[in-house]
């Protein structure tokens, strides 16, 4: 949102004209996507529901000519026919026999011919497929009881059709006898390749997707194709016969969905071929004119897109010329008005505008007499600040006069006057020179100076011990931090006491590179709901102390809330105390060399 606010507005309306387009295009893409699948799906299930029905018309049918088989291998006399050795009965027995299954062939249609083949040499037909059978015998299972699909043969004209599906069957004799269970024979049954599948047609002209009933030798035994019963497929097609076993193959240049169902009565194969062209071809006409509208739309939406911009930027265009005069001009130009004639919004923008102006012209009158007054009472505070500074004593002054003091306890030989002033001098001059922020050293020098002071007030009543290492002395602190907390262990740890006491000042960098400075006095210490009320305020961040608090409090609490704003929350002060023993107070700071300075 921030990139589009810093645009211009044409650059805005632009982008949602694109945007608009973007989202009809979406649409009609993903429109397109939805019917494309509603499409592909809508095909798929017919092609398996075709396939299914295809697959239950074979199943069907096998199992009738299974049926019819069964009841004529088990038939008493077509048994005692294929064990007769004698020719002439036999011959007495073709008749009834010949009558048998030809009323056996009228329980199914496409029916060719069926044909009792006898291992004693004896044969009975219908319409003289014996020729064409006898010399699969030899090739069969010996052990298939049930129809077993032999194979397709060309006929030529014997049965009005070309090609005949061959169904075999082992003859076994069932009489009691020597000969009981053992095999005598077999029955063939030989039907048309429709009458397999089911005389429907199962045509598909819309997509032109082929169905295919192919044999375990890939022989076309139906189709909804031109191609002739009885063709084999080509190799390349790569028929593996796995059941929904899916891909995409190439055929006379064309690509194609293949997809095989197997069939395990006959060891066959139920093929479906969809070319993937013609699948969606109406469907990518009815896109094509889709977009060909909507360019046509767009080719005519552009003329009042564009006059509506142009009406929308060229008040504002002259609006923005009008306030960048004004804004670079003399006063003269904010006496000028804007009239605009455009759109309701632009024109009360206008309006709006000169009464703005109407408005700054008054307020600058205003202004200037306003200015006129302020400038008089400034000149008298001038007046009256330079007369304070005039009153004030120059720093130079109190220096020398100090330096005078010293001089004068010299020649008198008062060394403590001596001592005194010169320390307080240089306390007074390191307090009001140079940075805010100074190294350990330095700080120490003006501590030494201060424990001078106190040292002759309270007339040696206590020692001082100082152990600082180098690395310590070098670290950078703020400027003054340390003698408020020396002044509160001398008035407050040896001033309430006539005991000698002793004041120890130790510093040390530990191996995170933080400061560690520690003032201990062995004086009176500090009751335990004071040192506990004291932890509290120094626990609190940022917080000065209150007013009634006695100067210890307000010393701690001051310099405790500098290290914070200065180094952060994690550092400060830390106090311990016993009531009678003394107090030890504890500075962590961040290292601060002269380097980092």
């Amino acid at each position: 949102m921030a990139f589009l606010r810093k645009l211009s507005i044409r650059s805005q309306l632009l982008i949602l004209a694109g945007s608009s387009i973007a989202v009809i295009l979406i649409i009609i893409l993903h429109t397109y996507s939805m019917m494309s699948g509603m499409i592909t799906r809508n095909h798929e299930e017919y092609v398996r529901q075709t396939v299914t029905e295809i697959h239950k018309n074979v199943i069907s049918n096998k199992d009738v000519v299974n049926r019819l088989m069964q009841n004529i291998s088990y038939n008493e006399e077509v048994q005692s026919f294929l064990v007769e050795q004698n020719p002439l009965r036999r011959y007495e027995m073709f008749k009834k026999l010949s009558q048998l299954i030809t009323n056996q062939k009228e329980l199914k249609d496409g029916v060719l011919d069926i044909v009792i083949s006898g291992n004693n040499g004896g044969w009975v037909d219908i319409n003289g497929g014996n020729p064409y059978v006898a010399p699969m015998i030899s090739k069969l299972p010996k052990t298939k009881f049930n129809a077993y699909y032999v194979g397709m043969q060309t006929f030529g004209s014997s049965y009005g059709s070309a090609e005949g599906l061959i169904f075999a069957t082992s003859i076994t004799y069932m009489q009691p006898g020597e000969l009981f269970n053992t095999n005598v024979g077999t029955l063939f049954f030989i039907i048309r390749p429709k009458a397999l599948a089911g005389e429907e047609e199962y045509a598909m002209k819309n997509t032109s997707t082929q169905i295919y009933l192919l044999d375990r030798d890939h022989k076309i035994i139906t189709s909804n194709t031109p191609n002739q019963i009885g063709t084999a497929l080509p190799k390349e097609l790569n028929i593996s016969g796995k059941s929904n076993d899916q891909q995409t193959v190439q055929w006379k240049n064309k690509s194609y969905i293949m997809q095989a169902d197997s069939l395990p009565d006959i060891d066959g194969v139920i093929l479906s071929m969809a070319p993937k062209d013609e699948l969606l071809r109406d469907l990518r006409k009815i896109r094509e004119v889709e977009l060909t509208i909507l360019a046509i739309c767009l080719l005519l939406l552009a003329v009042p897109f564009t006059f509506i911009i142009n009406n929308i930027l060229r008040p504002l265009k002259k609006m923005m010329f009008f306030m960048t005069n004004v804004k670079r001009g003399t006063l003269f130009e904010f006496q000028k008005r804007i009239s605009l004639h455009g759109y309701l919004e632009i024109n009360v923008l206008a309006t709006q505008f000169n009464q703005m102006l109407d408005e700054i012209e008054q307020l600058t009158q205003r202004l200037l007499e306003a200015n006129s007054r302020i400038y008089g009472s400034e000149l008298e505070k001038k007046k009256a600040e330079l007369a304070f500074l005039r009153s004030q004593i120059n720093p130079h002054f109190l220096y020398n006069t100090l330096e005078a003091i010293t001089g004068i306890a010299v020649v008198e030989k008062q060394t403590k006057i001596k001592t005194m002033t010169r320390s307080l001098s240089n306390i007074f001059r390191y307090s009001i020179k140079g940075a805010d922020v100074v190294q350990l050293r330095d700080e120490i020098r003006m501590i030494e100076s201060f424990i001078q002071i106190q040292q002759i007030r309270f007339a040696e009543r206590f020692s001082v011990e100082y152990d600082f290492s180098e690395e310590a002395m070098d670290c950078r602190i703020p400027k003054m931090i340390l003698q408020p907390l020396v002044e509160n262990a001398i008035y407050h740890g040896f001033e309430p006491t006539l005991k000698v006491g002793k004041l120890s000042l130790r510093a040390s960098v530990d191996e995170e590179n933080a400061l560690h400075i520690v003032i201990e006095d062995d004086g009176v210490g500090i009751e335990a709901g004071r040192l506990a009320h004291i932890r509290s305020m120094l626990s609190e961040e940022s917080t000065a102390p209150a007013a009634d608090e006695n100067v210890k409090s307000i010393g701690l609490g001051n310099v405790n809330n500098r290290i914070k704003l200065i180094y952060g929350n994690e550092y400060g002060i830390q106090i311990d105390s016993v009531e009678g023993r003394g107090t030890k107070v504890q500075l962590k700071l961040a290292e601060r060399k002269e380097q980092d300075a």
